[in-house]
């Protein structure tokens, strides 16, 4: 009877056993472009940073910087132009005196046959008050709060990014319930990521709605890749036009915002 069993057993588990193929033919290549315009609350000149290159297929490491292209930001109101310098690997950028509040930005990328293209205007940000370490621990006991505290602008809806350090640790918010009023709030951050020097920038900037919509699919798509069964991730678009192809897929984004950023010392790590 046991080795009926066990036979049976057997033939279960091999009738389960399923073969699934998977279409990773990757065939039609993207643009991505990440383009921005930044200047301090307390500054009228600011900077240009455009980042640019070709997406790639989902297992691939190596990255297809684009160093040849045309890139100019355009100050709609007065008709200025701004050439960008390139830097390296993909990477373009300038200064911009006397940014406006009122005038439209336009960010053009011109490279081989295509045409990029894509409008925003100043979005105002706020000063942080403090950053401090907190006391709480996380349940993996494997990362560090870090409270934010600042004062929201006195007008309705208004929507933030905070950036702690270098390595894309983001955290979009809005003031849905503390309009013109401060408040703090904490991140938890893994302990490795903390610098070696124990200090860490935290930068706020000011964006709009839809940059605000679009930051929120980033980071939920980023923070639920887990394992097999997780959603896979899908393609979100930003607000860069191709003005020879509509129907190519540009991905990235374009914004013009104000900023501050706070320097936390002396962080404590166990």
């Amino acid at each position: 009877m046991k080795k009926i069993l066990s036979f049976l057993f057997i033939v279960l588990i091999l009738g389960c056993e399923k073969v699934i193929d998977l279409d990773l033919e990757f065939s039609k290549t993207g643009y991505v472009i990440d383009g921005k315009i930044n200047k301090h609350v307390n500054s009228v000149d600011g900077f240009c940073e455009v980042n640019i290159s070709k997406s790639r297929a989902y297992f691939s490491d190596n990255i297809d910087y684009v160093n040849d292209a045309i890139v100019k930001i355009i100050e709609k109101e007065n008709n200025k132009e701004y050439i960008l310098d390139f830097i390296k690997n993909g990477q373009y950028k300038t200064l911009i005196p006397n940014i406006s509040e009122s005038s439209e930005y336009e960010l053009i990328v011109l490279h081989e046959y295509n045409e990029f293209s894509s409008f925003e205007k100043l979005t105002k940000s706020s000063l942080i008050d403090s950053v401090v370490q907190g006391e709480r621990n996380s349940l993996s006991g494997d990362e560090v709060e870090i409270i934010t505290t600042f004062t929201d602008l006195n007008q309705i809806d208004n929507y933030f990014l905070f950036e702690f350090g270098d390595k894309g640790n983001l955290q979009p918010a809005r003031d849905l319930y503390i309009n013109g009023n401060s408040f703090s709030f904490s991140y938890f951050m893994e302990k490795t990521e903390i610098p070696e020097t124990n200090k860490l920038k935290v930068k706020m900037e000011g964006i709009d709605y839809n940059y605000f919509k679009y930051m929120l699919q980033i980071v939920v798509q980023t923070n639920t890749q887990n394992g097999p069964f997780s959603t896979p991730p899908a393609p979100i678009k930003g607000n860069i036009i191709n003005l020879y192809d509509n129907n190519s897929t540009v991905f990235g984004y374009f914004k013009v915002c104000e900023f501050d950023e706070f320097i936390l010392e002396d962080i404590i790590i166990d």
